[in-house]
């Protein structure tokens, strides 16, 4: 025990709420879904689309910038 009657650990990012998940999945839990549903009705970026939406481009565009493709 450390102090104060907690218990102490040697990694203390092992108990985040983020911990073990893909790095992908922890930056969109960042990104409120409603505002990218919000913007994509301002600017109707789904207007023509007929594979990928908005929100499908942005999770594809994300993951390349983050596995440097």
């Amino acid at each position: 025990m450390g102090c104060c009657g907690y218990h102490t650990t040697t990694n203390p990012v092992q108990h985040t709420k983020l911990s073990g998940h893909p790095i992908i999945s922890q930056l969109l839990s960042f990104i409120p879904r409603e505002i990218v549903d919000q913007a994509t009705n301002t600017f109707q970026s789904d207007r023509y689309y007929k594979t990928m939406d908005t929100w499908k481009q942005l999770v594809f565009m994300l993951y390349g910038v983050v596995s440097k493709v």
